[in-house]
């Protein structure tokens, strides 16, 4: 994936892989919800068939994938709950052929929702292939600092802060410094630092009275929009390398 080059600096790589940790343990209670409705389905569809005691199967192990995804967030846990997705999907299929071959009435509807969990989960899995080993060695402390960090900038008060801006939904919060500013979204599912060079080829329409920051990072593109004093703030503190 095509993405802007300074996010290949070892504190972006590692800061992405924190991030990475907490998309992967909220993935992680997808899979156990998941886990959980496959169990339900299992439990009253045996009484049809035993042969529905695979989908009883399928749903436990779903569960503790997603609870092992929760508890050990890393590459590798992550790789087997995006299996069990693609089997369950792969189980769906091999009903509707049976349906289709013993009663000659296939449902294809059963097959879409697996479908659709099972290409989401391989989706996300291909983009954090990107930091396979940053994601299993981040130190602890690492991630508990950082997520320490992101509380404090939480509870400053904006109006008090000159060097702290916030989009206008709020979802994330910028610790402006002198030659470059720390990015952090309220649930820690990205942050970066960037210097103002950066920056600039971000800003869309520099002369707006409302600034829009558009950045190529690793896992997708983001898009930071911020109101009328925010954007004031980023104007004085970037200075001259905001074209007119």
């Amino acid at each position: 994936m095509k993405h802007d080059a300074w996010f290949d600096t070892e504190e972006n790589k590692a800061l992405m892989a924190i991030c990475a940790r907490k998309l992967i343990s909220n993935i992680g209670i997808g899979g156990i919800v998941w886990g959980i409705i496959n169990i339900g389905i299992g439990v009253f569809a045996i009484s049809v068939s035993m042969i529905n005691v695979g989908i009883l199967i399928l749903g436990v192990m779903m569960l503790g994938t997603g609870v092992q995804a929760m508890r050990y967030p890393t590459l590798k846990v992550f790789l087997t709950e995006t299996a069990v997705t693609v089997v369950l999907f792969l189980w769906n299929v091999a009903m509707m052929v049976v349906n289709l071959t013993v009663y000659g009435n296939p449902d294809p509807r059963g097959v879409i929702l697996p479908l659709i969990i099972a290409v989401s989960f391989a989706s996300q899995y291909r983009k954090l292939r990107y930091l396979k080993d940053h994601i299993a060695s981040i130190p602890a402390e690492k991630i508990k600092a950082t997520k320490e960090m992101c509380k404090q900038l939480v509870k400053q008060r904006i109006k008090n802060e000159p060097m702290l801006v916030e989009t206008g939904d709020r979802k994330c919060r910028v610790q402006l410094m002198d030659g470059g500013a720390f990015f952090i979204q309220r649930d820690l599912m990205r942050a970066f630092v960037a210097l103002k060079k950066d920056i600039q080829p971000a800003v869309e329409k520099p002369g707006a009275t409302r600034l829009k920051l558009s950045f190529g990072h690793p896992l997708g593109k983001l898009t930071y929009k911020f109101d009328r004093k925010n954007s004031d703030k980023l104007k004085a503190w970037m200075g001259s390398q905001v074209p007119a």
